[in-house]
C-alpha cells in the first residue's frame, strides 16, 4: 500500500532539513545552508522513505539531475565518479555497507562537490564516528568530512508516533480497524514502519478469516507467540553488545575489568535492565556473578555518561532499538 510520509517528533528535524534542501535546490542552489546532509537512524525508522520523497519531488523539475543509489550499488557501478560529481543532488543510502576500497573515491567526490557547492546526502544506521564495514572502522579522512556537514539522527518511533502511523495505515483497510486494536498495537509493538505495516496486514487477514468482528482477545492470542519469540533476552543482548564492540561474549562474563571489556559490560547490564524483566541480582549473576549493587552502579554510570557523550548515547539507543 502507498503510504504518505508522516512527520512525527522523532523525524521532524530531518523532515525540516529535507524541506529546506528542496526549497534551496529549486529556488537558488547558491543559498544552500549545508552542502552535506548526513541522516542516521535504526533500520525501519523511515530514512529510505524520506529519501524517496526527496527524489520524487525533485524529479518533477526536469532540469535537476538527481543521482540516488545504495552504497552497494555505488561500489558495484562502473564509471560512478563522473555522474556522482556532476549530479545536482547526490544521495547515497546505507553508507555502512560501503567497502573500504571505495573510501578514497567518496572522499574525492565529497571534496569536489563541496568545491562546486553541490549538495550531497548520505544515510546510514550509525553516526559518522561509529561507521565501520565488516568490523573495520571507516577512515578518518572520510568520517571527518561526513561529520562536518549537517548530521541529524532520526529516533525510533515511540508509542504516539506508532499510533499515528497505524492510524494512517488503517485508513486504507476495509473493514475499518477499531481504535482499541490500534491502541493495543501501538503499545505492544516496538518496530518501525515496515513492522507496523506488516502488523496491519496481519490484522486484515485475521478479519477476513473470521466471520465475526475481530476482538482484542483474538488479537492478543495471535500476536502472543510472535512477541514472545522477538522478546529480548540477556543472552541476545550480550551477543549484540559483544558484536558491536568486537569483544567475545564470554569476556563480558569474566572477572576482567579492562576498559575494552568494562564499557561493553556496563552497556549490556544497562540494556538488560531496560529491556528485560530480570532483577538486578539476576542480571549480575549472568554477567559473571556480580551483585545487584554492581549492576545498579553500572546502569547509573551509563545513564550519566549518555547525558554528556552524544556518541555513546547514539550507540546505546541504536542497540536498544535493534533489540526491542
Amino acid at each position: 500500500m502507498a503510504i504518505p510520509f508522516l512527520t512525527t517528533p522523532e523525524n521532524r528535524s530531518a523532515w525540516v532539513a529535507i524541506q529546506d534542501l528542496l526549497h534551496d535546490l529549486v529556488a537558488d542552489p547558491r543559498e544552500l545552508v549545508a552542502n552535506l546532509l548526513f541522516l542516521h537512524c535504526p533500520s525501519g525508522t523511515g530514512k529510505t522513505h524520506l529519501m524517496n520523497v526527496l527524489a520524487d519531488e525533485l524529479a518533477r523539475h526536469a532540469l535537476l539531475r538527481v543521482y540516488l543509489m545504495s552504497a552497494n550499488d555505488f561500489a558495484d557501478s562502473e564509471g560512478m565518479r563522473s555522474p556522482s560529481i556532476e549530479a545536482d543532488l547526490l544521495i547515497i543510502e546505507d553508507l555502512q555497507h560501503l567497502p573500504t576500497r571505495c573510501t578514497e573515491t567518496v572522499v574525492q567526490i565529497i571534496d569536489e562537490r563541496n568545491r562546486c557547492q553541490l549538495p550531497t546526502v548520505f544515510t546510514a544506521l550509525y553516526g559518522p564516528n561509529q561507521l565501520h564495514h565488516r568490523g573495520t572502522p571507516f577512515a578518518h579522512r572520510l568520517t571527518t568530512r561526513l561529520a562536518s556537514g549537517l548530521v541529524l539522527e532520526l529516533q525510533p518511533l515511540q508509542m504516539p508516533g506508532r499510533r499515528q502511523r497505524l492510524a494512517v495505515l488503517a485508513e486504507q483497510t476495509k473493514p475499518a480497524i477499531g481504535a482499541e486494536i490500534l491502541d493495543w498495537l501501538a503499545e505492544h509493538l516496538t518496530g518501525g514502519g515496515r513492522q507496523l505495516e506488516g502488523a496491519i496486514h496481519q490484522v486484515m487477514n485475521l478479519q477476513r478469516l473470521q466471520k465475526k468482528p475481530l476482538r482484542l482477545d483474538d488479537l492478543r492470542a495471535h500476536f502472543r507467540t510472535q512477541m514472545e519469540a522477538m522478546a529480548p533476552t540477556v543472552e541476545r543482548i550480550a551477543e549484540h553488545v559483544s558484536d558491536h564492540y568486537r569483544v567475545e561474549p564470554k569476556r563480558l562474563r569474566s572477572e576482567k575489568r579492562s576498559h575494552d571489556v568494562l564499557l561493553p559490560r556496563h552497556v549490556g547490564m544497562y540494556l538488560a535492565r531496560q529491556l528485560t524483566p530480570l532483577s538486578l541480582k539476576q542480571i549480575g549473576y549472568y554477567f559473571g556473578g556480580r551483585d545487584h549493587k554492581t549492576v545498579q552502579h553500572a546502569c547509573k554510570k551509563i545513564e550519566e555518561a549518555m547525558y554528556i557523550d552524544r556518541s555513546l548515547a547514539g550507540t546505546v539507543r541504536q542497540m536498544q532499538a535493534e533489540l526491542a
